[in-house]
């Protein structure tokens, strides 16, 4: 019988995944209020100057109309699937305030060049800070960068003076390079942190050998499945699984005891179902947990895997090395108060099976009572 180990390609989308799940959560969160916050802020100062230096009513009706724009932008992040207008808000909100930017230098222009380039100085480093991937955030330096150089060569030349267009321009540029200096700089941030903390929870959770649950993680899983199964009433069932003989595979050499560990933890992962449980409790002890699995369907798959492995060949370092398992099973019954009841079941059918030879599996029955007692035989 031959077996060929899982290949990462499945975690590895898993890790993308998640990645995106975790950008997409953090963008709407600091969108949500940056851009409210910001918002309001740049439109009651845009109202506050446009009293103080007596612009034009359109500059201060633009800046209502920025609140607007604003409460829109706020409203995409609480859309069903808001990763599309994440990516775009950055840029729009670049656009909509670039805009007023310009018409502020052109009805107001006196030093119009050194003040646009200021504005969008910290318009291009808050929308980087907003933008939740290098992509969103090149797209809103680029937006800036456009509606800048327009208003640089259109705006400022006929309300300014003659330079004012390549002075503001002489401005900008300095502060474009160092923010795209930061969004790269970002970017490797966010990288190097979602690869810690992953690193962090994948050896809080997996054991360092096989990369399947370790004993305190699949510990946690047994009592939440446990759980879960008794409240709405479903079928669960677990299997102890332990190598036979697992010190004498050293005989065969250093690396036998890791390589058939290896290889028993990848057949296991292969013949399961994608919603089961997997976790190593010991060197050679391990515990599956398959929910919506009943007693009888437990046993069949303990008995399958006992007669696969049993017919396995393994090469290590030239040497066929040949191994068996012991297994135990258990379903959940009505007079399980706890996770435990169930795992010391299994535990108990696994030590059966054992002493009966090794090698097989024994389901585990729940042991009853010959007479309920009753609540009138307590008192008495």
């Amino acid at each position: 019988m031959s077996f060929i180990l899982p290949t990462e390609s499945n975690a590895a989308l898993a890790r993308t995944e998640a990645y995106r799940l975790r950008l997409t959560t953090d963008a709407k969160l600091r969108q949500r209020w940056l851009l409210m916050g910001a918002g309001f802020a740049y439109a009651i100062i845009s109202l506050w100057v446009a009293f103080r230096v007596g612009a034009p009513p359109i500059y201060g009706a633009t800046a209502l109309q920025l609140i607007g724009v604003t409460l829109v932008l706020f409203g995409f992040t609480f859309a069903r699937t808001p990763g599309p207008f994440l990516e775009f808000n950055p840029a729009l909100i670049t656009l909509a305030v670039g805009a007023h930017i310009m018409l502020g230098a052109a009805v107001t222009p006196d030093h119009a060049a050194l003040r646009s380039a200021f504005v969008f100085s910290v318009l291009m480093f808050f929308a980087v800070g907003i933008a939740p991937t290098l992509r969103s955030a090149v797209g809103a330096l680029s937006t800036a960068a456009l509606t800048m150089a327009a208003g640089a060569f259109y705006v400022l030349p006929a309300n300014a003076s003659r330079f004012a267009g390549l002075e503001a321009m002489a401005y900008m540029v300095p502060a474009l390079i160092v923010a795209v200096i930061a969004a790269l700089y970002l970017e490797h941030e966010r990288h190097a942190a979602f690869a810690l903390r992953t690193e962090l929870e994948r050896r809080a959770t997996s054991d360092e050998m096989t990369g399947v649950s370790n004993r305190a993680h699949i510990t946690l899983l047994a009592q939440n499945e446990f759980a879960r199964a008794r409240r709405y009433k479903e079928p669960y069932a677990c299997l102890y699984i332990e190598i036979d003989h697992y010190e004498a595979l050293a005989s065969y050499g250093p690396r036998a005891t890791e390589v058939v560990v290896q290889v028993f933890t990848g057949y296991c992962v292969v013949v399961m179902r994608h919603c089961d449980s997997f976790g190593r409790l010991a060197p050679s002890r391990f515990l599956a947990l398959l929910p919506e699995t009943q007693g009888i369907g437990a046993n069949i798959l303990a008995q399958r895997m006992c007669r696969d492995l049993a017919n396995l060949e393994v090469q290590v370092d030239g040497a066929a090395v040949h191994f068996t398992v012991s297994i135990g099973a258990a379903e959940l019954d009505i007079t399980d108060r706890w996770a435990a009841d169930l795992l010391r079941r299994a535990e108990q059918a696994l030590e059966d099976a054992i002493e009966r030879g090794r090698g097989m599996a024994v389901f585990g029955t729940p042991h009853r009572p010959l007479f309920e007692t009753t609540d009138d035989d307590a008192s008495a």
